[in-house]
């Protein structure tokens, strides 16, 4: 039983599509404890985790912003690929 004061959600503010959208609804009532909040934050760290996992260009340039935001770079940093060699 969720508790009371807590504020329902259909997933509309997450901007979700069904069935995602229900199926969120549902998680949310049976797990009556749970933060959507917390539930968003550990579902993009796992998916980004098993995306950088699986792709390693990617997580390579993953990293070089997470380095250059960290030592202070522009926060708005594009890397861009070198043209390939034709020669």
């Amino acid at each position: 039983m969720p508790r009371s004061g807590r504020r329902s959600t259909t997933g509309s503010r997450l901007d979700l599509d069904e069935p995602l959208r229900s199926e969120f609804a549902d998680y949310l009532s049976a797990k009556d404890d749970a933060a959507v909040k917390t539930i968003v934050h550990r579902a993009i760290r796992a998916y980004m985790k098993a995306d950088l996992d699986a792709n390693q260009g990617l997580k390579e340039r993953y990293e070089e912003l997470r380095r250059l935001r960290r030592n202070g770079g522009a926060t708005n940093v594009r890397l861009i690929q070198p043209p390939e060699k034709t020669c």
